[in-house]
């Protein structure tokens, strides 16, 4: 199972899917989040990881489904989240099973009514929902605590799970997360940097270049009466009539033709017609959530200690139509270790990246970059963050930790990385110029008091009180460097 390969990583990767999902839910709802993470120490390595937040609760009818069937869901719009119940939960939900052969617990309160609690299993064969009990309990708030019994090592995995925790508040600096180990230490509080929620990206249909052999078989299944040229246009986004008249003329299909009668050779050649055909638009980038300019160097500011940073942005572009944008802050502080290179901080979809950084993609890019000639050297303590947000991550495994090589993402991260380069070299320049001004005013102010000391005895006249007068008039410098 990705991600569940060992017990450490396990416990980590629960945490995180739970964490994703609940972010995910208070920010659609337009609510500051405040997640609390709590594990509790069982025999047998067994522990009980809890993460509850004040979302807007789940529709109680969906509750078994959403967290019972693995790819649970119907809907083809796209909009860039963090996670998506249907895998990463459900893989949680199924490593505590076979470990420890618990049910997991689902507590929920939406404005509709009192909360419910539901146990359930998870029925492998039949991918169904097994419940063993459902029951009315009151929440203190709305909102949704779930709670998984895995075996799995804390003491390796502690430190990770701190370090994640606190760089999602670089990423989600609105949101306030408790953590509570166990183990008698006292629940930590961090984030709430800001006061501001995201606001949610507009849902937004695939586009055809994005429609892989998989999704757009999926998709037909749900309108198997359609006529293919009805399901093009009602299906994705940037196919109007005309378009999908040509790119049918295109593949060589009838428009009149109903999806149910298409052959499975017609369906593989009308998706490597979609990835091939040119004459669709650019995709919806309205479905994108950046981190933005105030939020992300709030957060670094924050978290680290940092004497100067700063931000910028790529234009929206697209990855196999697959909208993208990404955006990073380069930064000097004392909390930055000393390196070769800068010390990168990945992000996808607002989520910190922490295993498999050799294997990345922006790993590569950072370290090909002659940085000498941006003013960095490795006497100087600078990081550098980097997030990349998308409807659809290219990670390079399973295990959503690493980002694959991907030419238009390349290029793209490649510009960013120049321009934060660039500010650095400036503010490098800027810097060494004043410190060469700095010793110069210095050694004037030295000279300076020779002449005042000597020249009134020769001139016989009142020495001067002060010379800094003087000197400040020759060097109009910053002088704190």
């Amino acid at each position: 199972m990705a991600g569940f390969g060992n017990p450490t990583q396990s416990v980590y990767s629960t945490v995180r899917e739970l964490v994703e999902n609940s972010l995910d839910a208070c920010e659609d709802a337009q609510r500051l989040p405040r997640i609390g993470i709590s594990i509790d120490i069982q025999p047998s390595d067994s522990m009980g990881i809890k993460v509850a937040d004040n979302g807007p609760g789940l529709p109680y009818d969906q509750v078994p489904e959403a967290f019972g069937r693995v790819l649970y869901g119907s809907k083809y719009d796209m909009k860039q989240k963090r996670g998506t119940f249907g895998l990463g939960v459900t893989m949680a939900i199924l490593y505590g099973q076979i470990t420890t052969d618990s049910p997991v617990v689902i507590h929920t309160q939406n404005r509709s009514g009192p909360g419910r609690v539901y146990r359930l299993l998870i029925d492998v064969e039949e991918n169904m929902p097994i419940i063993e009990n459902e029951k009315e309990l009151v929440r203190v708030t709305n909102g949704t605590t779930v709670t998984i019994t895995l075996r799995g090592d804390l003491n390796r995995a502690r430190e990770r799970i701190a370090e994640y925790l606190r760089l999602t508040t670089i990423t989600s600096p609105h949101a306030v997360i408790e953590m509570d180990f166990g183990g008698g230490e006292s629940t930590k509080a961090i984030g709430g940097w800001s006061k501001h929620v995201p606001t949610v990206p507009t849902l937004s249909k695939p586009h055809p270049r994005s429609a892989d052999l998989e999704l757009l078989r999926r998709m037909m299944t749900k309108s198997p009466s359609k006529k293919i040229h009805d399901f093009l246009v009602e299906s994705f986004q940037q196919v109007g009539t005309r378009t999908a008249t040509r790119f049918l003329n295109f593949v060589g299909l009838d428009a009149s033709v109903r999806i149910e009668s298409l052959a499975r050779a017609d369906i593989s050649r009308l998706s490597a017609s979609l990835r091939r055909f040119d004459g669709f638009g650019r995709p919806d980038s309205r479905c994108l959530s950046p981190i933005d300019e105030d939020a992300f160097l709030l957060s670094v500011r924050s978290l680290f200690n940092s004497s100067w940073m700063k931000y910028s942005r790529r234009s929206p572009s697209e990855w196999q139509g697959n909208p993208f944008i990404v955006e990073g802050v380069i930064a000097i502080g004392d909390d930055f270790p000393l390196a070769d290179t800068p010390t990168l901080y990945r992000f996808a979809n607002r989520v910190p990246l922490l295993y498999d950084a050799s294997d990345d993609v922006l790993t590569r890019l950072v370290k090909r970059v002659n940085w000498k000639h941006y003013g960095f050297s490795s006497q100087l303590p600078v990081a550098l963050f980097v997030h990349f947000g998308s409807t659809k991550v290219p990670y390079k495994a399973a295990g959503k930790q690493s980002l694959a090589p991907m030419t238009e993402i390349e290029t793209e991260v490649t510009g960013l990385i120049r321009m934060l380069g660039r500010a650095l070299r400036k503010f490098a320049g800027q810097r060494d110029k004043s410190r060469r001004d700095a010793r110069k005013m210095r050694e004037f102010t030295e000279m300076f008091n020779i002449v005042a000391k000597y020249g009134p005895a020769l001139a016989e006249v009142e020495p001067p009180i002060s010379t800094k007068h003087m000197v400040r008039s020759l060097f109009e410098v910053n002088t704190d460097v």
